[in-house]
């Protein structure tokens, strides 16, 4: 990792640059950021220190989302082909409705050339503003948007663990293990050849689950089950169609879901008002950035995207238009060693 800090321009890498990002940003080189992770000031949500400066002050949704889109198409001239862009963004009611703002601007931030969305990951807080509404229920989730420049970006997705479900116990294969797909096969309306092949295949899956290759496997057959879901050539609908069945492989590999639960985080002495889990964006980091590479947040606040980069072994670049969160965040960051 970087110590004296990579030069772009007038910007340099493992620093912290107060001020708008949307000028900030252009000091930046083409094609050479590894990471955007962020998280811009909400519409009309709270007031910051600087309440006449940033966004989302603006007097309405469309102008709060011309302001992100300003600042979004620098985020896509500096990603690198092989980089990764992640938005989170909460919504605002006005006029009892939810205005739905994060899916408008991942409406537009997806329409631009060049970016694709990949995927919508769910935050769920555990410890949501405790509220009692008579006619609705507490907001308690926040999506956090996954954007790609081209489909050669850096993914380590065995890195990902950000929702461990609790081990499961591997119950030992006994003799009578696939007994009740092979009276399913009996049963189903296949040809006496479609049935010599599929007993033949799930004799095959069950030698590998008792030899430990397998945890565990699935059998659909057709005129059985539902019919799976897809239709690409080579798909579970093709060969149910084909064959008659197809099998499910279980490995043991934990499911990689897009679903995220931690708490909403408050540090102590930190004068922002909206700090994001520290939790959560290093695993962002581990997942999107290669080590050494470089993580920038446009909207840095209270620090935490330069401190999980740094914490991860990966080079950080913040922004801020607030002097006192610039501040804060540099103390933060000091205190904060490499894993």
């Amino acid at each position: 990792m970087s110590k004296a800090g990579i030069k772009h321009k007038n910007i340099l890498t493992n620093s912290i640059h107060c001020g708008d990002s949307a000028i900030l940003l252009k000091q930046i080189s083409d094609d050479s950021i590894d990471l955007v992770i962020t998280s811009p000031p909400y519409y009309q949500q709270r007031v910051y220190n600087y309440s006449t400066m940033g966004i989302g002050l603006e007097a309405s949704v469309e102008k709060y989302l011309e302001s992100l889109m300003d600042v979004f198409c620098e985020i896509i001239r500096i990603i690198k082909p092989s980089g990764n862009i992640v938005y989170n963004l909460g919504d605002k009611y006005i006029g009892s409705s939810l205005s739905l703002i994060p899916y408008r601007f991942a409406l537009m931030a997806s329409s631009q050339d060049k970016i694709k969305l990949v995927n919508n990951i769910t935050w769920v807080k555990n410890n949501p503003t405790p509220r009692q509404f008579d006619r609705r229920l507490v907001s308690s989730t926040e999506p956090f948007f996954h954007f790609i420049k081209s489909s050669q970006y850096y993914y380590d997705r065995k890195s990902f663990e950000s929702s461990k479900p609790p081990p499961k116990k591997i119950n030992k294969p006994t003799s009578r293990l696939g007994s009740k797909y092979r009276e399913l096969i009996k049963l189903a309306d296949l040809t006496n050849l479609e049935k010599e092949k599929a007993n033949k295949a799930l004799d095959e899956v069950i030698s590998e689950v008792r030899k430990g290759v397998l945890c565990g496997f699935r059998m659909k057959i057709r005129g059985i089950h539902a019919e799976a879901f897809g239709g690409q050539s080579g798909g579970r609908k093709q060969q149910i169609k084909k064959q008659g069945f197809t099998i499910i492989k279980m490995r043991g590999d934990t499911i990689k879901k897009d679903v995220i639960f931690s708490p909403v985080e408050t540090i102590p002495g930190i004068k922002h008002c909206a700090v994001y889990p520290l939790g959560i964006i290093r695993e962002f980091v581990k997942l999107l950035c290669p080590v050494n590479g470089i993580v920038l947040d446009p909207y840095l606040g209270s620090g935490t995207s330069a401190i999980a980069a740094k914490i991860e072994g990966r080079n950080y670049i913040g922004m801020d238009v607030d002097p006192v969160y610039c501040s804060e965040a540099e103390g933060r960051i000091k205190n904060v060693s490499k894993n």
